[in-house]
């Protein structure tokens, strides 16, 4: 019988690529969106033989339930707390992503947002696009060279983000209590508590999957920790940062200003106060987005989804799943 994918996704409009794989392997393949996933459920999803989730689009317990065939459900990106993988490794199936792609286009987004904020770009350009033209007129902005910058979790994308931070001068330290010591002493990485790194950090980085656990961590007693003029991006999830009380800490300006590439609701409504903050700097979760990281994600989540259909283990299985339904 001829294999099946299912790829659930509401970002991209063409899936061209994915096609030329899957037909080139001889695999039916169905895109389906938000307002059609119950019917295609039936008619489609509930004999697949691989899900490709697209980060953002849920794959519960009400699509895994019906799943007759399925080996592996993929989230198209890093990110995998869409997917019930709880009921995915009850059923059987793999949970997989792809871990170590786009870590260049993060960490390079990354670093961008940290300048804008500390060098006040778009408050600068603002002041010229409204004829004028004063150097002086800003809050004070700090030279980074011998500055502290802090990352909260050290996977492959902070690692990525303390190689290019030192080239500022600054002085980086981490917190991860999953990632062993050796791997902070080979960057010359000083590892710290979570209270250390909140009092120390001058640049507060985040870099932490969504979990029960970070879900909300970054609440006004940890903002509060921070040191007055501290500047906090976010490249990873939205929901790590609890907006209501970020808001606050901004209107007592305590911080000096926000990067944010996510926020818990995407996209955010328009009287989000954030949104309306002088000082802090919004992108659409825009850090991945490059023409190569693209086609790289589109092109290895069909071949590991593959992988899984003909009975090999794909890369970067997140669950334990030890035996095959």
């Amino acid at each position: 019988m001829v294999k099946k994918v299912w790829i659930l996704d509401d970002e991209w409009f063409t899936h061209e690529l994915e096609e030329e794989i899957y037909t080139k392997h001889g695999i039916e393949y169905k895109v389906t969106r938000s307002e059609s996933v119950k019917d295609d459920l039936e008619t489609f999803g509930k004999d697949a033989d691989g899900i490709v989730a697209q980060v953002g689009f849920p794959c519960g317990e009400e699509i895994i339930s019906r799943l007759t065939k399925c080996k592996i459900i993929a989230s198209s990106g890093v990110g995998f707390n869409h997917i019930d993988m709880k009921r995915a490794t009850e059923k059987g199936i793999y949970v997989t992503n792809m871990a170590d792609y786009c870590i260049g286009e993060v960490s390079d987004h990354t670093i961008a947002l940290a300048l804008v904020v500390a060098r006040r770009l778009r408050a600068y350009n603002e002041q010229v696009r409204n004829g004028d033209w004063n150097p002086l007129d800003t809050l004070p902005i700090r030279r980074l060279q011998g500055r502290t910058v802090g990352l909260l979790g050290f996977g492959r994308i902070a690692k990525e983000v303390a190689k290019k931070f030192k080239v500022f001068g600054v002085h980086v330290i981490a917190h991860d209590k999953f990632v062993p010591k050796k791997a902070f002493v080979e960057l010359g990485v000083e590892s710290v508590s979570l209270d250390e790194l909140l009092e120390r950090s001058n640049i507060l980085s985040l870099h932490v999957p969504l979990t029960g656990e970070t879900e909300g961590m970054i609440n006004y007693e940890r903002l509060k920790q921070l040191e007055k003029g501290s500047i906090i991006i976010n490249t990873c999830r939205g929901a790590i940062v609890m907006e209501d009380d970020l808001i606050r800490v901004m209107k007592e300006r305590h911080l000096a200003g926000v990067g944010l590439d996510v926020l818990m609701e995407e996209p955010p409504k328009e009287d989000l106060e954030l949104l309306h903050m002088d000082e802090v700097y919004v992108t659409p979760h825009s850090s991945y987005v490059s023409v190569e990281s693209e086609y790289e994600l589109r092109s290895r989540t069909s071949l590991n989804v593959i992988r899984a259909i003909e009975g090999e283990v794909p890369e970067f299985v997140l669950n334990d799943v030890k035996q095959r339904a």
